[in-house]
């Protein structure tokens, strides 16, 4: 019975529509000529007509306005056809009365009551179609907008893993250059970081652990590259084990707060990341010392990280995220709070 529905739901809609207009307008009219068999008859005898007008103003006239958007003519067609179809109510309800058809008793009072009944029918049937495509076109819209954003989101995505190795390469060679000796152990380091990248980040959305074990990865890479130079602490508090996040959307603020506390820095440096959950509130914030070189030091690469989780937070979690950002002479600052 539900297939049966479900196949045949918009022909039974059209029937219960037509239904009710002989109903409504056989129960009008017989009660006020007292007759009511009768006067369902004549509604009978009017609904060709009403049809034809009603489907031929919906189905053919207006799709053609919408692609040439010509209103007088279609307003003039419109019209023609309200004429028509009333012409053929007052003929057929004449002829089934065994009355005569000539142009004085076809035209009249009773013409123009037929003519303003069957355009009311129409424009009812007209708005409820015009709000439909309206709904459609709403619908087809937020598809669109939909799909658009999935395809810059993957395409935020496919410039994240070349950004990462990238960087994490030159991380990499620095160590070699500064230490030969910890070369293995930073190669380590780096598959387990390519790993975590290439497999366990293809999701939406991914736990928050995962996300914590990334970020406590690159750190021992860093430790590796800085040795006693950097001065990093790393704090988590809250219920996190449940928590979901983007993958590698607070990862690129650890990374950034390493290219702004250690480029250029020739003494100690210290970074501070703090990951706090409370309810449904999601707090990560960074802090980090800047050398006064680096403001000198801008390089073409620089940027396309930040640039990118801000684009992925504005797809992501629009109008549920916060971003704060301070920069000072000697210290760099970065506040994200995601509402989940």
């Amino acid at each position: 019975m539900q297939i049966f529905f479900s196949k045949y739901r918009r022909f039974l809609s059209h029937l219960v529509f037509w239904t009710f207009y002989v109903l409504f307008f056989g129960s009008v009219y017989g009660k006020y000529g007292n007759n009511f068999q009768w006067y369902f008859i004549e509604s009978l005898c009017m609904l060709p007509f009403v049809m034809a007008a009603t489907y031929t103003t919906v189905y053919a006239v207006l799709p053609w306005y919408l692609r040439t958007r010509k209103l007088t003519v279609t307003i003039v067609l419109v019209l023609c056809i309200l004429l028509l179809a009333t012409l053929g109510e007052r003929i057929s309800l004449r002829l089934i009365n065994g009355l005569p058809v000539t142009s004085g008793s076809v035209l009249g009072v009773t013409f123009l009551y037929l003519f303003l009944e069957t355009n009311f029918l129409v424009a009812i049937v007209f708005a409820i179609k015009m709000v439909k495509k309206w709904f459609e076109q709403q619908k087809e819209k937020h598809e669109i907008e939909k799909q658009n954003l999935k395809k810059e989101l993957n395409l935020l995505k496919a410039q994240l893993n070349p950004h990462f190795l990238f960087n994490t390469l030159n991380n990499l060679y620095s160590i070699s250059m500064k230490e030969a000796s910890k070369t293995s152990e930073g190669i380590a380091q780096m598959a387990g970081l390519l790993q975590a990248v290439l497999y366990e980040c293809n999701d939406a959305e991914i736990p928050l652990e995962k996300e914590v074990k990334l970020i406590e990865n690159y750190i021992e890479l860093e430790r590796l590259r800085y040795g006693e130079q950097l001065q990093v602490k790393f704090e988590m508090s809250g219920t996190y084990e449940t928590r979901k996040i983007a993958p590698m959307l607070l990862f690129t603020f650890v990374e950034n707060s390493f290219k702004h506390g250690g480029a250029n820095s020739e003494g100690v440096f210290f970074i501070h990341i703090n990951i706090s959950v409370t309810g449904k509130l999601l707090r990560f914030s960074a802090k980090n010392s800047m050398s006064v070189k680096k403001l000198a030091v801008k390089t073409k690469t620089g940027g396309i990280g930040l640039q990118n989780a801000r684009k992925r937070l504005d797809i992501l979690y629009e109008g549920r995220y916060r971003l704060q950002t301070d920069e000072s002479i000697n210290c760099y600052n970065l506040l994200l709070e995601i509402e989940n």
